[in-house]
């Protein structure tokens, strides 16, 4: 299934449902993308004990040349980091976080757009 996403950088952004952001590094191999998507799900269920719902921080971080980096941590390590994320990026997603939820999952570079992990095989965090 490809969505609409916007891309930046190493990263993509998507919403879902209604308008719950999917964020997260883009991949041109779909195996590394999967292991990758399985890492945050795997480390999620590790830390939160298996709750559907982990409290993480997000940090964003100005780089040298005008871009933005963004690390999501848990209480104990970091999640993910992306970086090369453009401005308009970042406000669509602040947009989206009004809910204060979103999903950490993989995009996968395909012939006919990204093709988000979260909704073709169920992997996101």
């Amino acid at each position: 299934m490809v969505n609409r996403s916007a891309l930046s950088g190493e990263a993509a952004l998507t919403f879902l449902g209604e308008n719950i952001p999917a964020i997260g590094p883009r991949f041109n191999n779909r195996d590394e993308a999967l292991a990758v998507a399985r890492k945050y799900l795997e480390g999620n269920h590790r830390v939160s004990g298996k709750k559907r719902e982990t409290r993480v921080q997000i940090y964003l971080n100005k780089q040298v040349d005008g871009r933005y980096s963004m690390v999501v941590m848990n209480s104990r390590q970091v999640i993910c980091k992306l970086n090369n994320l453009d401005e308009l990026l970042l406000k669509r997603f602040r947009k989206g976080l009004k809910k204060k939820l979103f999903i950490l999952t993989c995009f996968v570079d395909g012939e006919n757009g990204q093709e988000c992990l979260v909704l073709t095989e169920g992997l996101g965090a």
